[in-house]
């Protein structure tokens, strides 16, 4: 059988045709200047010689005029091949020429007649004006030429600037384009220490070890090209380069000064961009250091200063107090522990989210019976508060962890009744969906809703609204049910409630692909909607 051959995309290969062309048109574009002089010459004596054998055996048939237009001729061939130089050459080569063997008498530089002085003059006139009007024209095409090649070569060169985010990777590969452009060996991006700091480690292809910066004179070989980066008179770098190739020439030159100058407006993009993250990430740091002393400050030491005060006073000998009312301190102690450990737990969490170090045993799971548990726990908590579960035919089972997604579901529930404090929204919705692949997750209050402009920020870790996330601790609440649900490959959103409030959404993977017959439930029970707590 035979081995299939891997064929490159016509797209690919047709990119690669472009950049040889392209490395190749400014390389040779003197080499093709010099072959044009040469032939320029070439075309002005060999032209002139031939033009003259052709005519010596009709020069008595022949009026000097006529003689003459075909020397032009050889001059304008010249002229327009090679330039002024081979131009002028023509021009005189040919009114030697044309005064020995086509002006009576012949075979001398003897003029018989004073007409002919005429006819030989201007032919050398018209010859030289025609070689420089020519020759400017050749000159301009010639300019025309190299200016477009120096602009496709520099195009290359910047294509992977443009198309490509900053990095060492980047930096690799526009240093092998310009190795490969201008036929070098070896080249190194160096990068100034003072500016870059850590991320100073030098880009170097072609070679084993980097383009050193400092030549010894007495060594072999010839010095490294070396090209400055700079913006505003600041040094940000060095291309060094190396190779068995003439030194460069001005045209590649002036090429490669103006792609060092676009290379050093994205190493100090790359500069301000990594100044400016380091400034964020301190101004986060020192933003959640702030809140934390002050989320320890005062959400932790008030239920601290309660436990103390319960104790106190139970500990107060002269205090005269019933069983009632030492129940009703013990029982205050007791809330205010809770309160405590489940702050000193929500900050434990957050840490350890933020580490990267939780991870999910997800498996299938039934949701509605998750759902209900949760519904059911919150109505223990708060008496009078109205949770409807609902369960859509196709969402009955999600792949998740059970303890990270009772706890999300949880949270959202005190969120929503928290905000749900009117005695006329005291209902909170607990809704499920089938959407594609995903099941989606809908705690629905009625409360003052959440404006579009902050709902990202109500998932940072310490960020609340007033009233809303009170019992989720020190504003963690959101930010460790976004993290929960992540590590669960699934999303959360807030959107609009129809009517006024908010609607917190979360994303679970399904076990059934979309389309499929359901799965038998782990524990089977009737699906649809089920109420939580006392009815309003």
């Amino acid at each position: 059988m035979s081995t299939p051959r891997w064929v490159r995309p016509e797209g690919a290969q047709t990119g690669e045709r472009e950049e040889r062309r392209s490395a190749l048109s400014l390389a040779t574009l003197g080499a093709k200047t010099r072959a044009r002089r040469i032939a320029g010459y070439a075309i002005a004596i060999l032209g002139t010689a031939g033009l003259t054998l052709i005519l010596l055996p009709f020069r008595d048939n022949l009026v000097p005029l006529s003689k003459g237009f075909g020397f032009l001729v050889v001059v304008v061939a010249a002229a327009a091949v090679g330039g002024l130089g081979p131009g002028i050459v023509a021009s005189v080569v040919g009114f030697i020429v044309f005064n020995f063997f086509f002006l009576p008498p012949y075979n001398t530089f003897t003029v018989a007649r004073p007409e002919y002085v005429a006819v030989l003059f201007v032919f050398l006139g018209i010859s030289i004006l025609i070689s420089a009007l020519l020759a400017r024209a050749t000159d301009r095409a010639e300019a025309a030429e190299a200016r477009e090649a120096e602009l496709r070569t520099l195009q290359e060169l910047s294509a992977d600037l443009v198309t490509s985010l900053p990095g060492r990777d980047t930096y690799a590969r526009v240093l092998r384009r310009i190795i490969q452009v201008f036929a070098f060996d070896a080249a190194t991006l160096h990068f100034d220490e003072r500016l870059f700091g850590d991320a100073t480690e030098p880009v170097t292809v072609g070679a084993a070890e980097p383009v050193p910066l400092q030549w010894d004179p007495a060594s072999e070989g010839r010095a490294p090209e070396r090209l400055p980066l700079t913006v505003g008179g600041r040094s940000l770098g060095l291309i060094a380069m190396t190779g068995d190739r003439p030194p460069l020439d001005p045209r590649e030159s002036r090429v490669l000064r103006a792609f060092c100058d676009q290379l050093a407006l994205i190493l100090e993009d790359e500069r301000l961009l990594r100044t400016a993250t380091q400034v964020e990430v301190y101004r986060q740091t020192e933003e959640m250091r702030r809140s934390l002393l002050a989320a320890v400050s005062h959400d932790l030491r008030s239920p601290l200063a309660a436990i103390k005060a319960s104790v106190t006073d139970l500990l107060d000998d002269d205090a005269q107090r019933s069983a009632d009312e030492v129940r009703a301190a013990l029982e205050a102690v007791d809330d205010q522990t809770d309160r405590l450990n489940a702050l000193v737990a929500n900050l434990l969490d957050m840490s350890r989210i933020e580490a990267g170090m939780l991870r999910s045993r997800s498996h299938t799971l039934d949701l509605e019976e998750i759902l209900v548990a949760s519904a059911d726990r919150v109505g223990e908590q708060r008496p009078g508060v109205h949770v409807q579960v609902t369960v859509a035919p196709g969402a009955a089972l999600v792949r998740a962890d059970p303890v990270f997604l009772e706890r999300v579901v949880v949270n959202l529930l005190e969120n929503a009744v928290t905000a749900s404090s009117k005695p006329t929204t005291r209902e909170v919705q607990l809704d499920a969906r089938r959407s594609d692949d995903d099941v989606i997750i809908r705690v629905i209050d009625h409360g003052e809703g959440v404006p579009p402009n902050i709902r990202e920020l109500l998932f940072y870790p310490f960020y609340s609204l007033e009233r809303r996330g009170a019992r989720l601790g020190t504003g963690l609440g959101l930010a460790i049910c976004k993290g929960l649900v992540a590590v669960m490959d699934g999303q959360i959103w807030i959107e609009d409630t129809p009517g006024g409030g908010a609607t917190f959404a979360f994303s679970l993977p399904s076990p059934v692909p979309a389309g499929d017959p359901p799965m038998p439930l782990p524990h089977p029970q009737e699906a649809g909607a089920r109420n939580a707590g006392p009815p309003d």
